[in-house]
C-alpha cells in the first residue's frame, strides 16, 4: 500500500511542474528599449495555443496593441474582447497583461505594443 502512495504522489508531483512549467513559459515580459515608446514581437502559436505579455504601464497611459498572424485566426482575449486591434487606459500603475489566443491550426504571429 506505501508503495502505491509513493507513486501517486510522485506523479502529482510531476503533473504539478509540469503545469507549473507551462504556465510559466507562457508569459513573457515586454520592455520596451530606452526613448521608445513601442515595440513588436514575434512568435509562433501551437494550435489552440495562448500567449500572456505582461509589460508596466502607469495610472492614465493608453495601451494599443496590434496583432497580425499567418492563420488569420489568433486575436486578443481581453475579457469579451476578441480582435486583431486592442486600445485600453491603464486603471493603476503596474503590470499590465496582453494575451492573444490562436483559434486555429499552429501558426505565426506578430503583436506590435505601444504606450503613450
Amino acid at each position: 500500500m506505501k508503495r502505491m502512495e509513493i507513486k501517486v504522489l510522485a506523479v502529482a508531483f510531476a503533473l504539478m511542474m509540469a503545469l507549473t512549467s507551462v504556465t510559466a513559459q507562457a508569459r513573457t515580459r515586454v520592455r520596451f528599449k530606452p526613448g521608445r515608446n513601442s515595440t513588436t514581437v514575434t512568435g509562433r502559436l501551437a494550435t489552440n495555443g495562448l500567449k500572456t505579455y505582461v509589460l508596466r504601464a502607469r495610472q492614465g497611459q493608453t495601451l494599443t496593441a496590434t496583432l497580425s498572424s499567418t492563420n488569420g485566426k489568433v486575436d486578443f482575449t481581453q475579457g469579451a474582447v476578441h480582435d486583431t486591434q486592442y486600445t485600453v487606459t491603464v486603471d493603476s500603475t503596474g503590470d499590465v497583461e496582453v494575451m492573444i489566443d490562436n483559434h486555429g491550426g499552429p501558426t505565426n504571429y506578430t503583436l506590435t505594443i505601444s504606450i503613450q
